[in-house]
């Protein structure tokens, strides 16, 4: 082996699909200097005995564009290398059983038309035409997928190893990586067993062995979980024998099991619901290319069901049985993306199903890595959106009941209960007694809705049985008063003779300059995308008071703290945790909360987006003048610990007034009325400022130009690619949830980001990205919600209330 080089601009640590495309992709992205170094052989670990599926039916808008990648690479790549893949085009059949199931296929049809993934939705009777053996009893469609296929997870890892070599790339193995350390200029130190390597970034691409990898640098609770996959392969069968073309994939919900056509033989592969997770007390360093020993106790049943489907599976006997460890995650999405706290130090690993994601993962993290961002949205498989608060014993009981669910049909408003509640605010009880029903975001516990008569929600992607609920929270903000627990918000302060100008430097708008002043401003990165929304009010000279998204608590943690400069007197605290969040909103709020404090809170002395520290009896509180839901209102800001008693006076005092609670379904009514833009839906790391049309909240005559700004002259100048559009939505019993195709003279261009229904003005109503020539007022559009091409018309912005009179009341 050649001796181990001394530096580079990037290390990586792990040879397996996602490590080895990883360093494919950014030798394509014009880094050759890259260096990958594995324990023992590439594959070794969990890619060399996976299955190789590579499917493409997906609920993820950017984990379709992710696998659709992933496959046309695989089947490209022999060309390009002239090392073979293995890669078999069989296409692949998801069984539907319930409406639910065919309600399903409407949406995800609709997202993989925009991504230009090909796919149908075909009849029972069809489904002989694809594959003949399937048992169609109690079968009410499936959903066709002609691309999608398998490949040899080996010969595709050692394609993209040759590829990356042949881009500059260097790959060691058989030389394991002992520790790793922080040098004091910032670089990292990457120690081995046949010497050191410095370098600027490290990526953690150690799949089973991420936890121990990261352990090197001091990150604990990697939610990475080694689950226990067993999968049989048949021998030949006299009717495939016969066949001139191979059997597609079969996604089987029943049996909750894929079936496949494995040489002449067959493959079962079940996700069973009795999981069994492996080495919870960490990996041995010896793990190299080894199987388990199978238990087909644990998959009895979803064997039989499976070979109940495909009779044929009956016939022949086992030949092989594959039994070996696949990693998985609370929510099964990958780690790709910044360790928290930590710069230049990546993670890239617990793929769980590593294959299909590797190419496609390999390609926007290296962009990401090169660029500063990648070109599609990469926050849902962000690491920093565990690594700060799940534990063990979570990770483990949540990525078991994803392991479970792999074949669970996923419809909105879902919830799973296993490993809740995490994160609770001090009423968590009081309003779960009121009929509270939680969805966790971001391990928080937040009331989507209440249920005060105790009905079970029938899940739907149309209009359900709560919508009336709803719509009652709704009417009662609007024509009198409620109760929201905002507690979620990300929160921040930053103090120090230099805060002005630090976040000045970063801001997009002016920051402001008057104590109490609040404004709504982005952050953006040096390509000019958005990075986070911020409220920052002044409190005091040197002392400002952020709030950002709750998903987005570290990632935007990190980023003031990384942007700092060096001689810059800043102090940046996280006060999430400490600090509560109650919102009192509708037009009897001031009414109920001056009869608690003795501040005046008229318009003269507490006007519209303004901030006051207030008593609440003997309650210290931050009184901000602004909502998300545009009807009078306050957002009350506290100590957690007063939480509780705050409430209870917020209640005493709004007796009279029959004040309410209410929740996020209600919020997100009220909020696509008055047109304001969500925080990971119309605003994202793909987008500019400009193309979301925020013109209002960018400043491009500040004195110091601000992170980005060059970028966004030009944009503003030339305009962007895509334009953000506001729809009243002809919907009939189903109304947008986001990543539905916009169709302009039958075609594709756009999609939407959200939507739904606004009780106040009685429309249905959608944000989405067209291309900018068509973004006009009164333009028409066709959406396609749940397989009907619904009218839509570009309308002025907001629908509820433009002159913001009620906020301003």
């Amino acid at each position: 082996m050649d001796k181990i080089q001394s530096h580079a601009k990037l290390v990586i640590v792990g040879g397996g699909i996602m490590g080895v495309s990883l360093l494919y992709h950014l030798t394509k992205e014009g880094w050759s200097d890259v260096v990958l170094i594995e324990k023992s052989e590439l594959t070794s670990g969990s890619t060399w005995h996976a299955a190789g599926q590579c499917p493409h039916m997906l609920t993820s808008l950017n984990l379709a564009k992710i696998h659709l990648h992933s496959t046309n690479l695989y089947k490209s790549l022999e060309k390009e290398t002239e090392q073979p893949t293995g890669f078999h085009e069989t296409g692949s059949l998801r069984l539907a059983y319930t409406k639910e199931d065919l309600e399903w296929f409407d949406y995800t049809k609709g997202l993989l038309d925009v991504v230009g993934s090909p796919c149908s939705i075909i009849s029972t009777e069809e489904i002989h035409k694809y594959h003949p053996f399937i048992k169609l009893d109690g079968i009410k469609g499936a959903f066709l997928t002609p691309e999608d296929g398998y490949t040899d997870p080996t010969s595709t890892t050692n394609a993209l190893a040759k590829g990356a070599r042949n881009g500059g790339a260097k790959i060691y193995r058989k030389n394991r990586v002992t520790d790793i350390e922080q040098l004091p200029s910032g670089e990292w130190k990457v120690i081995t067993e046949k010497g050191d390597i410095v370098c600027e970034h490290v990526v953690n691409a150690a799949g089973s062995f991420c936890p121990e990898v990261a352990q090197m640098v001091g990150l604990k609770n990697v939610p990475s979980i080694n689950m226990v996959h067993q999968y049989l392969v048949t021998d030949s069968h006299p009717e495939i024998e016969k066949l001139d073309y191979e059997l597609p994939v079969v996604r089987d919900p029943d049996s909750s099991s894929y079936l496949r056509q494995e040489g002449k033989g067959l493959l079962i592969g079940p996700y069973e619901k009795d999981v069994a997770a492996w080495a919870l007390d960490g990996m041995d360093w010896k793990f190299d290319m080894e199987l388990l020993e199978p238990d087909l106790d644990r998959i009895a049943d979803h064997l039989e069901r499976g070979m109940d489907r495909i009779p044929q599976f009956k016939d022949v006997g086992i030949k092989k049985i594959i039994c070996g460890p696949i990693t998985h995650t609370p929510d099964d999405n990958f780690l790709a993306g910044p360790a928290p706290g930590l710069k230049n130090f990546w993670m890239f690993c617990a793929a769980s199903i590593g294959i299909a994601h590797g190419g496609g993962a390999g390609k926007y993290m290296a962009q990401w890595i090169v660029h500063g961002d990648s070109e599609i949205n990469m926050m849902e498989f962000e690491p920093r959106r565990y690594m700060s608060w799940v534990n063990k014993e979570y990770s483990v009981e949540k990525s078991k009941e994803q392991y479970r669910r792999m074949y669970v049909t996923p419809l909105p408003h879902d919830v799973v209960e296993i490993g809740r509640p995490m994160k609770t605010t001090s009423i968590y009880q009081k309003l779960k007694d009121k009929g509270a029903e939680y969805f966790d975001l971001y391990g928080w516990e937040k009331p989507a809705w209440f249920n005060k008569d105790k009905i079970k929600e029938e899940l739907s992607y149309k209009r359900n049985n709560i919508e009336p609920f709803i719509k009652k929270e709704c009417e009662e903000v609007h024509n009198n008063v409620g109760l929201i627990d905002l507690s979620t918000f990300s929160k921040y302060e930053i103090t120090g003779e230099d805060s002005y100008k630090f976040l000045d430097r970063l801001c997009v708008n002016r920051i402001p300059k008057k104590d109490g002043s609040i404004v709504l401003t982005h952050i953006l990165n040096d390509i000019g995308r958005i990075q986070s929304e911020l409220t920052i009010t002044k409190l005091k000279d040197n002392h400002y008071y952020a709030l950002s998204a709750a998903v987005s608590e570290i990632r935007d943690l990190d980023w003031l703290n990384h942007n700092k400069l060096k001689d810059e007197k800043v102090e940046i605290k996280n006060v999430t945790l400490d600090k509560g969040a109650i919102g009192i909103i509708g037009p009897n709020s001031r009414k109920v909360l001056q009869k608690i404090t003795d501040t005046d809170l008229s318009n003269e002395n507490f006007p519209w987006l303004k901030s006051k520290e207030i008593k609440i009896k003997d309650i210290s509180v931050v009184a901000l003048r602004v909502n998300y839901m545009g009807e009078l209102g306050w957002e009350l800001h506290h100590s957690m610990n007063d939480m509780a008693k705050l409430y209870d006076l917020l209640c005493e005092a709004g007796a009279e007034f029959k004040i309410i609670d209410f929740g996020a379904h209600a919020m997100n009514s009220l909020r696509m009325e008055k047109g304001y833009r969500g925080w990971g839906t119309e605003l994202t790391p793909e987008i500019s400022v400009v193309e979301a049309g925020l013109n209002r909240f960018f400043n491009l005559e500040k004195k110091d130009t601000f992170i980005g700004s060059e970028v966004v002259k030009k944009l503003n100048s030339e305009g962007g690619k895509i334009k953000l559009i506001y729809m009243e939505v002809f919907a009939k019993n189903a109304d947008a949830h986001g990543n539905e195709p916009i169709y302009f003279n039958e075609k594709i261009v756009g999609l939407t980001t959200s939507g739904g229904f606004g009780y106040r003005v009685n429309k249905s109503l959608a944000f989405g990205y067209v291309e900018t020539k068509l973004a006009e007022l009164g333009k028409e559009f066709l959406i396609d919600i749940q397989g009907e091409k619904i009218k839509a018309v570009v309308i002025d912005e907001p629908a509820f209330d433009s002159n913001n009179d009620r906020l301003k009341s």
